[in-house]
């Protein structure tokens, strides 16, 4: 509990939307100094704690900015990840969870078809962005091309 309290206080969490991180904030060096007060603690515990901080993230995110869902698609590596799947419906008793691959896109495929559409939409010039989601002044043509 105590580990898992220490990595929720992280001032991201707090922020509001919209906001987007990845491994800019979320880093091995970011967890090594988040565990330096842990270092007792069981690689497995760890792996559980880390675990369950991905599905408190979820719902706490699911609770302010999704009540109107009824599914949760899982998507990435995470969605290979059968105890992940389980404690995210366990949290989210009145959402369905499910993958992407139940809709059709094998969940490691996402991340490439997203970027390909991203593509397509610049090559069109047309805009990748959705500025209620982003925060964005307004709808932009995302990326550019530099030929060789």
């Amino acid at each position: 509990p105590a580990l898992l309290a220490s990595l929720l206080d992280e001032p991201y969490f707090s922020l509001p939307l919209p906001k987007s991180t990845g491994r800019d904030l979320f880093s091995l060096a970011w967890l090594a100094e988040k565990l330096r007060p842990f270092a007792s603690e069981r690689a497995e515990d760890i792996q559980n704690t880390l675990t369950e901080l991905t599905v408190r993230a979820c719902a706490a995110g699911l609770d302010s900015h999704g009540k109107e869902s009824t599914e949760l698609i899982v998507c990435g590596g995470g969605a290979l990840n059968i105890y992940l799947l389980q404690r995210l419906q366990a949290a989210l008793p009145g959402l369905r969870v499910s993958t992407s691959e139940a809709h059709g896109m094998a969940p490691l495929q996402v991340e490439a078809a997203a970027f390909a559409w991203l593509a397509r939409q610049m090559l069109r010039r047309l805009p990748g962005n959705l500025p209620g989601v982003t925060g964005a002044a307004g709808p932009r043509v995302l990326g550019a091309l530099y030929p060789a």
